[in-house]
């Protein structure tokens, strides 16, 4: 090769390389800071477009699983009320019991019935105020039900659905079944007949003046008997409970009034505290049902990230390795070329 002084190969060769390895340094360096090995399409085309697609879905997971955790605290707001009516409730059947015992005078069953009345306004009130980001859950208002979207598509088998019954009224006239039965009639029943059913038959009835209205309640058949303002009853014997006049009050002062309307009320409470007990039973087993279905997209969005670092993550081991060459002949570049922009100069030594 000849000795040049305008034009140095050398020093051009040793430039190029020097480049070539900063630019390697530069990228090695960019790979230790973020962790990544591929930070942008131009590093794998292919595995950043996989990459991409994988953090979409791991976003989706993440509102999915958010969505089923707020369906939990919803069950979870819903099961925390109910413990609180089922309490009241077992609370109203032992005074109930305590008032069927014929050794109270009036003024204990009185107080008795103020006590029960009170824990039924205070139901009535928790079943008016227990919401859920603005949607009730007690008050019998949300008749559709409530679908929770816990997968990443838009199919049926991604929803949960929580049924129209967990959100039916927990009022006390809706516990107590108080509403079946009105409107109905079974028709006339003479008195052979009457005097023919069982004593529990019998509470079912009242004789009216042309026939007889049947109750599914046997509460019913004693508020009616004390307090018959209470309901409208048609001329064909159809009945129908004026809400206006039917109040807890009225209630409560009707099925209190001796021991035996207080006996009679047991069963009424009864089913009260099977509806709520059912219910409860209900909203335990959507909460198992939801938890699993977070936790089943718990693991899925680890199996995706799992993958997804597979192929975007940086091997720091070998990439350490790969920056201390990149460091080493960076360094060895630099001197070469001083040297090499040196070359020309021996040139002189020859003139």
């Amino acid at each position: 090769m000849s000795l040049s002084i305008n034009t140095n190969i050398a020093s051009l060769t040793v430039q190029r390389h020097f480049n070539s390895t900063t630019a390697t340094m530069n990228d090695v360096m960019e790979k230790m800071t973020t962790g990544f090995k591929i930070n942008s399409a131009a590093d794998d085309a292919a595995g950043y477009g996989v990459v991409k697609e994988m953090e979409s879905v791991l976003s989706t997971y993440d509102v999915a699983e958010t969505n089923g955790q707020m369906g939990s605290s919803l069950l979870q707001t819903q099961e925390g009320v109910l413990e609180i009516v089922g309490s009241y409730l077992q609370r109203i059947r032992d005074l109930t019991e305590q008032a069927a015992n014929g050794t109270y005078a009036t003024s204990s069953r009185e107080a008795i019935a103020l006590e029960v009345a009170q824990r039924m306004e205070e139901m009535n009130r928790l079943c008016d105020i227990t919401d859920f980001n603005g949607l009730k859950l007690l008050d019998g208002s949300q008749t559709d039900g409530v679908n929770l979207q816990v997968g990443i598509n838009s199919g049926m088998e991604n929803v949960i659905r929580l049924d129209e019954s967990l959100f039916a009224s927990a009022k006390i006239t809706a516990l107590m079944r108080l509403n079946d039965g009105m409107g109905q009639k079974l028709g006339t029943i003479n008195q052979t007949t009457y005097d023919g059913l069982t004593e529990e038959e019998q509470r079912q009835y009242y004789a009216s003046e042309d026939g007889t209205i049947y109750f599914e309640s046997a509460t019913l058949a004693a508020l009616y008997n004390e307090n018959q303002a209470a309901f409208n009853v048609t001329a064909g014997n159809d009945v129908q409970i004026n809400e206006n006049t039917l109040t807890i009050t009225t209630i409560c002062n009707a099925v209190f009034s001796n021991d035996n309307s207080a006996r009679m009320f047991l069963d009424t409470v009864d089913i009260a505290v099977d509806d709520v007990t059912k219910r409860s039973t209900e909203i335990g087993a959507y909460m198992n049902r939801v938890d699993s279905a977070v936790e089943s997209i718990a693991v899925q969005a680890d199996n995706l990230t799992e993958a997804k670092s597979l192929i975007k993550d940086a091997d720091i081991a070998e990439i350490s390795s790969d920056f201390v060459a990149a460091q080493i002949l960076q360094q060895a570049g630099a001197t070469m070329l001083t040297t090499a922009n040196q070359t020309p100069s021996i040139a002189l030594n020859l003139i």
